[in-house]
């Protein structure tokens, strides 16, 4: 199993960087240490995100994503949503988040 922290801002004047150290720490935290970042500046409205479908390439069965809200992950319509949903359930990975202190997978 391998953290993957996925970084995300929908304009290239927005710093898709700005939650790694906290992201770092909230691993370091749970005696976990993230494996790969995949950063973009895109909208979270669309599918067309290369560093997200890289992710999901990349990962293997049963990774963890780290983001640091999940509206980093997709603010998408339904159809796009259940298309994303499918594609991480086909991998089981797992979307984890600080902001949801009550799901830990770690």
């Amino acid at each position: 199993m391998f953290l993957r922290a996925y970084l995300r801002a929908s304009t290239t004047e927005q710093n898709a960087e700005r939650a790694k150290e906290s992201l770092i720490a909230f691993a370091s935290e749970h005696g976990e240490k993230i494996a790969s970042f995949y950063v973009e500046n895109e909208s979270g409205a669309t599918l067309h995100r290369p560093e997200l479908m890289k992710l999901i390439s990349d990962a293997s069965h049963g990774d963890i994503i780290l983001v640091e809200q999940i509206d980093r992950l997709a603010r998408l319509n339904q159809a796009d949503w259940e298309t994303l949903k499918k594609l991480l359930s086909e991998k089981n990975l797992l979307i984890v988040s600080p902001i949801l202190p009550l799901v830990s997978y770690f």
